[in-house]
Protein backbone atom coordinates (compact mmCIF):
# COMPACT_ATOMS: atom_id res chain seq x y z
CA UNK A 1 0.00 0.00 0.00
CA UNK A 2 2.75 2.39 0.79
CA UNK A 3 4.22 1.72 -3.09
CA UNK A 4 0.99 2.97 -4.14
CA UNK A 5 0.81 6.34 -1.91
CA UNK A 6 4.18 6.87 -3.49
CA UNK A 7 3.52 6.58 -6.94
CA UNK A 8 -0.01 8.35 -6.09
CA UNK A 9 2.86 11.52 -4.91
CA UNK A 10 4.70 10.71 -8.17
CA UNK A 11 1.77 11.19 -10.76
CA UNK A 12 0.55 14.34 -8.66
CA UNK A 13 4.12 16.12 -8.59
CA UNK A 14 3.56 15.85 -12.32
CA UNK A 15 1.70 18.75 -12.47
CA UNK A 16 4.10 20.68 -10.78
CA UNK A 17 6.08 23.30 -12.72
CA UNK A 18 8.45 22.13 -15.02
CA UNK A 19 11.85 22.82 -16.15
CA UNK A 20 12.96 24.07 -20.03
CA UNK A 21 15.88 21.49 -20.96
CA UNK A 22 15.44 19.09 -23.67
CA UNK A 23 16.37 15.72 -25.08
CA UNK A 24 18.68 15.15 -28.29
CA UNK A 25 17.26 14.26 -31.28
CA UNK A 26 19.99 12.14 -33.36
CA UNK A 27 18.65 11.92 -36.91
CA UNK A 28 21.73 10.27 -38.53
CA UNK A 29 21.27 7.49 -35.80
CA UNK A 30 17.23 7.65 -35.83
CA UNK A 31 17.56 8.07 -31.71
CA UNK A 32 16.34 9.92 -28.79
CA UNK A 33 18.36 10.58 -26.14
CA UNK A 34 16.82 11.90 -23.05
CA UNK A 35 18.19 15.40 -21.24
CA UNK A 36 19.90 13.72 -18.22
CA UNK A 37 21.06 10.79 -20.63
CA UNK A 38 19.02 8.18 -18.71
CA UNK A 39 17.89 6.32 -21.96
CA UNK A 40 17.60 6.63 -25.80
CA UNK A 41 15.09 5.33 -27.90
CA UNK A 42 15.23 4.40 -31.90
CA UNK A 43 12.47 7.44 -33.13
CA UNK A 44 9.05 5.54 -34.25
CA UNK A 45 8.23 4.56 -37.60
CA UNK A 46 6.37 8.10 -38.33
CA UNK A 47 7.17 10.30 -40.93
CA UNK A 48 9.71 13.26 -40.49
CA UNK A 49 9.84 12.19 -36.70
CA UNK A 50 10.01 15.14 -33.98
CA UNK A 51 9.86 15.35 -30.45
CA UNK A 52 8.55 17.71 -27.78
CA UNK A 53 9.97 16.55 -24.05
CA UNK A 54 8.64 18.57 -20.75
CA UNK A 55 10.39 17.59 -18.07
CA UNK A 56 8.87 18.20 -14.30
CA UNK A 57 10.57 17.63 -11.14
CA UNK A 58 9.98 13.90 -10.63
CA UNK A 59 9.15 13.19 -14.65
CA UNK A 60 10.00 13.51 -18.09
CA UNK A 61 7.62 13.71 -20.76
CA UNK A 62 8.58 12.96 -24.39
CA UNK A 63 5.73 13.35 -27.14
CA UNK A 64 7.15 11.88 -30.71
CA UNK A 65 4.81 13.57 -33.62
CA UNK A 66 4.46 14.50 -37.18
CA UNK A 67 4.44 18.09 -37.19
CA UNK A 68 1.96 20.32 -36.01
CA UNK A 69 -1.47 18.48 -36.85
CA UNK A 70 0.41 14.83 -35.45
CA UNK A 71 -2.87 13.27 -34.26
CA UNK A 72 -3.04 11.36 -37.21
CA UNK A 73 -2.98 7.38 -38.18
CA UNK A 74 0.01 7.25 -37.65
CA UNK A 75 -0.65 7.30 -34.01
CA UNK A 76 0.19 9.14 -31.15
CA UNK A 77 3.53 7.64 -29.59
CA UNK A 78 4.60 8.85 -26.12
CA UNK A 79 7.81 7.97 -23.02
CA UNK A 80 7.07 8.98 -19.32
CA UNK A 81 9.78 8.22 -17.02
CA UNK A 82 8.80 8.87 -13.85
CA UNK A 83 11.60 8.71 -10.82
CA UNK A 84 10.01 7.67 -7.46
CA UNK A 85 11.37 8.73 -4.09
CA UNK A 86 13.06 5.33 -3.04
CA UNK A 87 13.74 2.17 -5.62
CA UNK A 88 11.15 -0.56 -5.55
CA UNK A 89 11.54 -4.21 -5.26
CA UNK A 90 9.99 -6.53 -8.43
CA UNK A 91 6.89 -7.93 -5.63
CA UNK A 92 6.46 -4.36 -4.81
CA UNK A 93 5.67 -3.45 -8.19
CA UNK A 94 3.67 -6.49 -9.08
CA UNK A 95 1.59 -5.96 -5.71
CA UNK A 96 1.52 -2.12 -6.85
CA UNK A 97 0.57 -2.95 -10.87
CA UNK A 98 -2.95 -2.43 -10.22
CA UNK A 99 -2.96 0.56 -8.81
CA UNK A 100 0.24 2.40 -11.20
CA UNK A 101 -2.20 0.91 -14.27
CA UNK A 102 -5.25 2.62 -13.15
CA UNK A 103 -3.53 5.65 -12.10
CA UNK A 104 -2.19 5.65 -15.26
CA UNK A 105 -5.20 5.15 -17.64
CA UNK A 106 -7.32 7.57 -15.69
CA UNK A 107 -4.51 9.91 -15.41
CA UNK A 108 -2.79 10.20 -18.75
CA UNK A 109 -5.92 11.23 -20.85
CA UNK A 110 -7.97 12.78 -18.33
CA UNK A 111 -8.52 16.28 -20.18
CA UNK A 112 -8.63 14.98 -23.90
CA UNK A 113 -10.08 11.67 -23.78
CA UNK A 114 -10.98 8.64 -21.69
CA UNK A 115 -9.90 4.62 -21.64
CA UNK A 116 -10.95 1.39 -20.36
CA UNK A 117 -8.44 -1.54 -19.75
CA UNK A 118 -9.39 -4.85 -22.33
CA UNK A 119 -6.40 -6.72 -22.02
CA UNK A 120 -3.13 -6.37 -19.80
CA UNK A 121 -0.33 -9.23 -19.18
CA UNK A 122 2.78 -9.30 -17.37
CA UNK A 123 5.63 -9.85 -20.17
CA UNK A 124 8.67 -12.06 -20.08
CA UNK A 125 10.93 -9.65 -19.70
CA UNK A 126 10.89 -8.83 -15.70
CA UNK A 127 9.30 -5.94 -14.00
CA UNK A 128 7.33 -5.88 -17.59
CA UNK A 129 3.82 -5.02 -17.87
CA UNK A 130 1.54 -4.09 -21.42
CA UNK A 131 -2.10 -3.05 -21.14
CA UNK A 132 -4.42 -2.45 -24.29
CA UNK A 133 -7.32 0.21 -23.49
CA UNK A 134 -10.22 0.98 -25.80
CA UNK A 135 -11.89 4.21 -25.82
CA UNK A 136 -11.40 7.68 -27.40
CA UNK A 137 -8.80 10.72 -27.92
CA UNK A 138 -9.97 14.02 -28.76
CA UNK A 139 -13.47 12.80 -29.29
CA UNK A 140 -11.96 9.75 -32.04
CA UNK A 141 -12.75 5.97 -31.47
CA UNK A 142 -9.36 4.82 -29.96
CA UNK A 143 -6.87 2.03 -29.07
CA UNK A 144 -4.28 2.83 -26.86
CA UNK A 145 -1.62 0.44 -26.08
CA UNK A 146 0.91 0.97 -23.13
CA UNK A 147 4.08 -1.12 -21.91
CA UNK A 148 5.32 -0.05 -18.45
CA UNK A 149 8.83 -0.73 -16.81
CA UNK A 150 10.12 -0.67 -13.70
CA UNK A 151 14.13 -0.13 -13.44
CA UNK A 152 14.72 0.06 -9.25
CA UNK A 153 13.05 3.34 -8.86
CA UNK A 154 12.20 4.64 -12.52
CA UNK A 155 8.54 3.65 -14.35
CA UNK A 156 8.94 4.19 -17.85
CA UNK A 157 5.54 4.36 -19.45
CA UNK A 158 5.78 3.59 -23.24
CA UNK A 159 3.09 3.90 -25.12
CA UNK A 160 1.06 4.55 -28.89
CA UNK A 161 -2.49 5.80 -29.25
CA UNK A 162 -4.66 4.92 -32.65
CA UNK A 163 -7.75 5.91 -33.77
CA UNK A 164 -10.00 3.16 -34.44
CA UNK A 165 -10.33 3.81 -38.11
CA UNK A 166 -6.62 3.09 -38.64
CA UNK A 167 -5.86 0.98 -41.59
CA UNK A 168 -4.23 -1.55 -39.23
CA UNK A 169 -5.69 -1.20 -35.79
CA UNK A 170 -4.50 -2.57 -32.67
CA UNK A 171 -7.40 -4.58 -30.90
CA UNK A 172 -5.52 -7.92 -29.16
CA UNK A 173 -1.70 -7.19 -27.45
CA UNK A 174 -0.53 -9.54 -29.59
CA UNK A 175 -0.88 -7.92 -32.42
CA UNK A 176 1.80 -5.87 -34.55
CA UNK A 177 0.55 -4.42 -36.80
CA UNK A 178 2.26 -1.00 -36.18
CA UNK A 179 5.64 -1.37 -35.26
CA UNK A 180 5.25 -0.32 -31.83
CA UNK A 181 6.59 -3.85 -30.07
CA UNK A 182 9.85 -3.03 -31.73
CA UNK A 183 9.85 0.76 -30.68
CA UNK A 184 9.09 -0.63 -27.00
CA UNK A 185 12.12 -2.78 -27.56
CA UNK A 186 14.52 0.20 -28.32
CA UNK A 187 13.90 1.25 -25.36
CA UNK A 188 17.01 1.11 -23.07
CA UNK A 189 18.36 2.43 -20.21
CA UNK A 190 22.23 3.98 -20.54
Amino acid sequence: MRVAAILSLAFLLMSCSTLNVSGTIDFKDETYTSPNHEFIVDLPALVHPNAKDIVYPNQLFVDFFIGSGYWTPQGLHTIQWVTLPKEITTEQFQKALPAIVNEHTHKRFSSIGEFNIIEQRNLPEPNSHKFLAKGTYQNVASTWICTVKLYKNKIAFISKVLPLENPKPITKLDENTDSYNQWVESFRVL
